[in-house]
């Protein structure tokens, strides 16, 4: 029996995902054309994404993979197109570290 995402994960679970989801593609869509933006990333990735309201969260991200893996997959892709492995290296390591 194919279980759906609303039987499967809570409305809640769900809607996390989706935020996270727009982050991402936010995020993508703003890299391909703004330079400044690109630029700034690279140089400040927090305070830029912070200043832009892009909030990313460790755990949406997480329930973006359970939720919509191809989503999720797709959106990173894209992303890594896009930014270089220093940002990627940055936005992974603790802000206090």
């Amino acid at each position: 029996m194919v279980q759906t995402i609303a039987s499967t994960f809570t409305a809640e679970q769900v809607a996390g995902a989706e935020k996270a989801a727009q982050t991402l593609e936010a995020l993508v869509a703003r890299l391909g054309f703004d330079e400044d933006f690109a630029t700034a990333l690279k140089e400040k990735p927090r305070q830029t994404l912070a200043s832009a309201g892009l909030v990313i969260e460790k755990e949406s991200m997480e329930l973006l993979m359970l939720v919509d893996s191809e989503r999720f997959d797709k959106a990173c892709e894209e992303l890594f197109d896009l930014v270089d492995s220093d940002f990627l290296i940055t936005m992974s390591v603790p802000s206090c570290g």
